[in-house]
Order: C-alpha cells, then structure tokens, then sequence
C-alpha cells in the first residue's frame, strides 16, 4: 500500500535524526553495550526506511528525498558505530591484565 502522506516519511526522518545523536553519544561513551544496541535499532530503523522508500516509489507521488537523506544517515552511523567497537575492541586487547 502506498504511503498516503508525508506523515511517515516525516517520522523516519526525525527518528533518523534521533538516531544519528544516539549514535555520536554511544560512541563517545565507549561503552560497547551502548553501542550495540543504537546499531540494533539503527537496523529496524533501516527496515522501516526501505519499506517507505518502496511504497513510495510505488507510486504515492509523496518524495522519497527526505527518505534517501534519512537512509544515508543511518548508514553513516552504523559505519562509524561499527568503526567504533573495533576501536573498543582493539584497546581491550591491547591492555595487559
């Protein structure tokens, strides 16, 4: 079924932007947990774009702009929440017991 209106295209474009600040505080944290978990909801996240992106290229004539903007940024921060935990990694390993 197509999107109807902008309403969730708007939706997964702030929940996007959340997201993208969930991101930066979990990988200034350093805590891996916190990490992993802003990477699980970045997926669902990721879903639910490509879902959207679908229905409207489908043909609701709603613009998939805000939708493209919002996949890349969830993109970018799985790469750098991903960066980060082999960052974590890498520094446990490196420290002596």
């Amino acid at each position: 079924m197509p999107i109807q209106n902008g309403n969730e295209i708007e939706q997964l474009s702030a929940i996007s932007q959340e997201l993208e600040e969930a991101a930066r505080q979990a990988r200034n944290s350093a805590d891996s947990q916190e990490i992993q978990e802003v990477q699980q909801r970045l997926r669902e996240v990721q879903e639910q774009i490509q879902d959207a992106r679908g229905k409207a290229i489908n043909g609701s004539g709603t613009s998939t702009e805000p939708l493209f903007d919002a996949q890349l940024r969830v993109e970018e921060c799985q790469h750098e929440l991903k960066r980060a935990l082999v960052n974590i990694n890498a520094q446990q390993d490196n420290v002596s017991p």
